[in-house]
């Protein structure tokens, strides 16, 4: 089942000869940039360091939940990825921004690491609750359908797809993975193939860059 996560808006910046930022803002965007060129082991090293420059717990938290989503998306060092996330929740911040970030790290390294779905449904039901995380609801919403499909809860994880497709913020990518694994649903969990066919189909035209996974779907419908 794919995910992905959306929750932060990736930083670009003109140069990608970059060093150690010379402030925690300019690490952390440095970082981001590091990590959306795919050097990661860099953008690692500019979020510890943004972590050293950091001014309050706010800015501590976010520093490590950054080194969270390195971890967890791109090395997938699991016990690492939980690690920085439970040390970023430690600290009392001022910025939901932070706290998401740490819980959604947490989710992801519980169920790819221990298939705890039921921990990681509890940490994105935290991040849901959150006032001012409309921006990362469409991410929270993708997670939660896994967690409870793989739980068993397959009419919740329905409902979780379903949701990310009547989102406004959500993008055409994000709602097309909504929309496949929403067909994945259908078609593995509740045996319902017509219904599956629509989610896949939607998907396709969201995405066509999916189409060679939702045919191999397909194929196996009657």
């Amino acid at each position: 089942m794919r995910n992905i996560w959306s929750g932060l808006t990736i930083l670009l910046i003109a140069s990608m000869n970059l060093f150690a930022g010379d402030s925690y803002q300019a690490s952390l965007e440095a970082g981001d940039s590091l990590r959306a060129a795919g050097n990661a082991n860099g953008a690692l090293a500019e979020y510890k360091t943004a972590l050293e420059q950091a001014a309050n717990d706010t800015e501590k938290s976010l520093a490590l939940g950054k080194q969270g989503v390195v971890y967890v998306y791109d090395i997938k060092d699991y016990g690492a990825a939980k690690a920085a996330a439970r040390q970023a929740l430690d600290f009392d911040v001022t910025k939901p921004v932070a706290r998401v970030t740490a819980l959604q790290v947490l989710a992801d390294a519980l169920m790819k690491a221990d298939s705890d779905y039921a921990a990681a449904a509890a940490a994105l039901e935290k991040a849901k609750a959150l006032e001012g995380v409309e921006w990362a609801m469409p991410s929270i919403a993708l997670s939660l359908g896994d967690c409870y499909r793989f739980s068993g809860k397959f009419e919740e994880a329905v409902q979780s797809f379903r949701s990310v497709l009547d989102m406004g913020n959500a993008d055409n990518m994000v709602k097309a993975v909504a929309s496949l694994n929403l067909g994945q649903t259908y078609q593995y969990s509740l045996r319902i193939p017509e219904k599956a066919k629509q989610a896949y189909y939607q998907a396709k035209e969201l995405n066509p860059g999916l189409a060679a996974e939702i045919d191999d779907h397909l194929a196996k419908l009657p």
